[in-house]
């Protein structure tokens, strides 16, 4: 079983510079970097072997590299409306954060080894950011029933892009939902990316089918957690050229702003 401890940050932030140089992006692009993560019950031995802290290990210096506060905003979801927005991840913070943070905090305890719902956790990642605001629908309908209407934003809250990524290990069962909600978040160019990250040997269609649908959604393949993490080609893959694509892009558009 192949896994990452990060023991020297610095360094690793310099890999993922050198990753970015390959790609073409020779200053730093400011992002702020989430990571929503699946705690259905499929997931619980990848968490016990500990192979989930290694993953959040290698994601934390693409956060060191990109964010300046340094930080994972960090999200766990499993199904219906069972998610929950944590701590963020830190230089300060990381070593034993799945054990304190999620496996063993009483407040994670209803949402722990559910099934999978994918919608919930990008919407709240959306307000999380600015990119969504959920408004009163108005009307006499929208009073008695509490009806909202969505309204989608293109910049970020803090003007900087977000990558977010996403592990999970299966189908989600909301569909539609999940769907509908990608759609009108790339409708309205929202500053956003998700890195989809698909554990074990499941189809992934619907991550698959997002990848290809919409330009600020990319699918990664992880049949082996452990060894994804853990390989030397780790920051190549959650890094892919359409994302480095999407961020030079980003940053041109704000530079025109200026």
């Amino acid at each position: 079983m192949t896994t990452f401890r990060l023991e020297k940050p610095e360094e690793e932030v310099r890999r993922v510079g050198f990753v970015l140089e390959k790609q073409g992006i020779h200053e730093r692009i400011p992002a702020q970097v989430g990571l929503n993560i699946d705690v259905s019950g499929s997931m619980k031995g990848l968490y016990d072997s500990g192979i989930v802290q290694s993953a959040l290990e290698r994601v934390l210096p693409v956060a060191l590299y990109f964010d300046e506060d340094g930080r994972i905003d960090t999200w766990v979801f499993s199904s219906d409306d069972r998610m929950a927005s944590l701590k963020p991840v830190t230089s300060s913070t990381y070593e034993g954060y799945v054990r304190r943070e999620i496996t063993e905090n009483p407040a994670l305890e209803r949402i722990l080894w559910g099934g999978t719902d994918y919608e919930p956790v990008i919407r709240s990642n959306l307000m999380a950011y600015g990119l969504l605001e959920e408004r009163n629908a108005g009307g006499l309908l929208g009073m008695i029933f509490g009806q909202t209407r969505d309204t989608f934003g293109e910049e970020t809250r803090s003007g900087v892009p977000a990558i977010n990524y996403f592990l999970t290990d299966g189908m989600n069962s909301d569909h539609d939902a999940a769907w509908r909600l990608l759609s009108e978040a790339e409708h309205a160019e929202s500053q956003i990316y998700y890195v989809m990250i698909g554990i074990g040997d499941d189809e992934f269609k619907f991550l698959r089918e997002a990848a290809e649908e919409f330009p600020n959604v990319g699918f990664v393949s992880a049949k082996d957690l452990g060894r994804f993490v853990g390989g030397d080609d780790a920051y190549e893959k959650l890094l892919p050229a359409e994302l480095c694509s999407w961020l030079k892009h980003e940053h041109e558009g704000e530079e025109d702003h200026h």
